[in-house]
């Protein structure tokens, strides 16, 4: 693709090189450029730049939504996976990552002690064996979303300088920030990748609230029983709700 035409949006990537300096953050701001070229910057697009700039195999972006994360976007189909898992399960570093505010770098073996079913699942059903996770700020606010890294081999720790991910963490912000302000009320006028990303969630909130209205109770009981059912079945949280949503799965099965 032509890196003369910077992304349209927000920000202007070309604008932002002139400023960035030498090093990772212009690097990565180079690359945003080369991966949408004269279109609109995308989370996915963000994951495939950090790929190609920090030495990881792949990445994912998400936001917290309530007591769910919701994947934005991420830098392959197996990486996108992989994010599914941690909203599936309901643990993994990205969650603990954003309550502590701090970024997390977990081996193989820290993955198996702090999250032993993440673990299981992401060796099981991905190629990853290792996960760091960013909290990122939006400019002049507060932590409203995460850049998960993952590794193929088990040792992320070693490989991964924390000083040259700093320098990414802010232009990943700042670009995914003005990715989400794009985001109107009006659904045909949202982002493609909005949109995808949205109506999954809104499936697993309609199944939530399904739950509720038969069994009674609390959201977060009702979420912790569509996961429970997921994981027993080796199903992602957005395909079981999906079944749910659309009568192929009854609750009366669900809550047997």
């Amino acid at each position: 693709m032509s890196t003369s035409s910077p992304p349209t949006g927000d920000r202007s990537t070309s604008d932002e090189q002139q400023g960035a300096g030498s090093g990772a953050t212009a690097r990565f701001l180079l690359a945003v450029g080369q991966e949408v070229g004269a279109g609109r910057v995308t989370p996915a697009a963000l994951a495939r730049a950090a790929v190609r700039v920090l030495p990881v195999d792949a990445a994912g972006l998400s936001m917290m939504v309530n007591v769910l994360r919701l994947p934005l976007g991420a830098s392959s189909d197996e990486a996108a996976q992989a994010e599914e898992l941690q909203s599936t399960l309901g643990e993994g570093p990205c969650l603990d990552a954003a309550e502590a505010q701090a970024e997390l770098v977990a081996d193989r073996a820290d993955l198996e002690v702090r999250w032993p079913l993440y673990a299981e699942e992401l060796v099981g059903t991905t190629p990853y064996r290792a996960v760091a996770a960013i909290p990122l700020r939006a400019p002049g606010g507060g932590i409203f979303a995460a850049l998960d890294l993952y590794s193929v081999g088990d040792r992320l720790r070693e490989r991964l300088d924390l000083a040259e991910v700093d320098q990414v963490r802010d232009p990943v912000a700042a670009l995914l920030s003005g990715c989400v302000q794009e985001v109107g009320e009006d659904g045909e006028s949202q982002p493609a990748w909005y949109r995808e990303a949205a109506g999954r969630r809104h499936e697993v909130w309609v199944a939530i609230g399904m739950v509720v209205a038969t069994r009674g109770g609390r959201r977060r009981d009702a979420l912790s029983l569509l996961r429970a059912y997921a994981y027993s079945r080796s199903r992602s949280l957005d395909d079981l709700a999906a079944d749910i949503v659309d009568g192929r799965l009854s609750l009366t099965e669900l809550t047997d």
